[in-house]
């Protein structure tokens, strides 16, 4: 028997004769599993975290993140805080649709002129068939075409209402090829397909006035941070090297809320880069500049989120994101999404303004090494405390610390 043919269970014994060693997982939960992917032998469990102190729109929301790094989650946490004392983050999704694609091959005899004249009535033709996306509000918007020799590159703009609808686009672009291979001149279909390419595109902003930026209100000490970081936003306008490293600051916020709640990460992250260099060169997707006496923030990410469909429905684990969330529309999590993007980046790029980023990395990092200590709580604890304020770390460090703790 090929092992994609093999139960779970049968996997796992499989592994096991070859010294795998697997945790522990419930056999109701490994049916469900099983159901999602192929070749099933385990799971991958994420911590789900909370922020409590987001400010959009002018509405405090609850915003749950799926991630092993706390650094990411204190960051956005750090990032909201100052945000929230200043009237939060203003955000605005435009949901227009997303893009799909159809190439089709054709001959000598084919007229773009007169294939264009039947758009009309194809869009009416797919409304038609998938009336169902049309009661939710979305639809096949428009379609468009251009030729290169012998191949007719379609561009097709499908509003997916509160989906993310990668399914559903899929099913109405196959639909559409079969129809116009009928259509004079044209050969075969070559491919009908959902494209990444960057849509619903959600921008946020927030104004930090300089005071904002210190404990103690310094004035004259925040307009200098917020000097240092608009110089910093600049690099990575201009410097690649800066600007992949901002942008992976900048996803790892986004990731942690698309995977706690159900969306397409891969996705967003490749529609993200690409728009990343949608003039010509790599840049950040944010930008700090010094506007009217205060620090003022903006981000654009292309976010083809939804919050029906896919897996959302299916996964308990996913569910109670929603749950935390509330009833919830999908620009308003786009709006969310782009909002801790911008703090998560804010939290960096202020971070190396001022104390350097490397210290609180260290420190969360030094919670994972004492955690795998074989010691009491109350020894982790000590371990922890002499780690940081020695700044000394690594798993060397704790085992010394921990055997002169013992040795008194």
């Amino acid at each position: 028997m090929k092992f994609y043919q093999m139960s779970p269970q049968e996997r796992r014994k499989e592994l096991a004769k070859h010294g795998a060693s697997l945790e522990p997982v419930a056999e109701e939960t490994l049916a469900r599993l099983n159901d999602m992917s192929e070749n099933v032998v385990g799971e991958i469990a994420l911590p789900l975290s909370c922020l409590t102190g987001a400010v959009v729109n002018g509405k405090q929301w609850q915003i749950p993140m799926a991630t092993e790094e706390a650094s990411v989650v204190a960051a956005a946490n750090h990032g909201f805080s100052v945000f929230a004392k200043n009237g939060g983050v203003t955000a605005h999704s435009q949901r227009d649709g997303i893009y799909g694609q159809i190439v089709l091959e054709v001959g000598a005899d084919f007229s773009l002129p007169d294939f264009n004249a039947h758009f009309p009535a194809y869009i009416d033709l797919a409304n038609q068939e998938f009336s169902s996306l049309v009661g939710h509000g979305g639809g096949l918007r428009q379609i468009s075409a251009r030729q290169e020799g012998d191949l007719l590159y379609l561009l097709a703009l499908i509003d997916p209402a509160e989906a993310m609808g990668a399914n559903k686009a899929n099913a109405i672009l196959e639909f559409l090829a079969e129809k116009m291979q009928a259509e004079p001149g044209v050969k075969v279909k070559l491919f009908a397909i959902l494209s990444n390419y960057p849509s619903q595109l959600t921008k946020a902003e927030v104004t930090l006035p300089f005071a904002s930026l210190t404990k103690d209100g310094d004035v004259a000490r925040g307009e200098e941070i917020a000097k240092k970081m608009a110089l910093l936003s600049r690099i990575g306008q201009t410097d690649v090297y800066r600007a992949v490293t901002n942008n992976k600051g900048i996803m790892n916020g986004v990731d942690a809320v698309l995977a706690a709640t159900g969306n397409d990460t891969r996705a967003v992250e490749a529609a993200s880069h690409a728009y990343a260099v949608k003039d010509g060169k790599y840049q950040s997707l944010s930008s700090w500049t010094i506007e009217g006496g205060a620090l003022r923030g903006r981000i654009a990410l292309p976010l083809a989120l939804g919050v029906v469909g896919g897996s959302i429905s299916s996964r308990p684990d996913i569910r109670q994101s929603y749950s935390i969330l509330g009833k919830i529309k999908a620009g308003d999590l786009a709006n969310l999404v782009a909002s801790v993007a911008l703090a998560n980046n804010f939290a960096a790029i202020n971070a190396i303004s001022t104390k350097g980023i490397q210290a609180g990395h260290m420190r969360l990092q030094t919670r994972n090494v004492v955690d795998l200590l074989e010691a009491t709580p109350a020894e982790k604890k000590a371990v922890f405390d002499l780690m940081t304020s020695q700044h000394k770390y690594g798993e060397t460090a704790a085992k010394v610390f921990l055997k002169e703790l013992r040795g008194r």
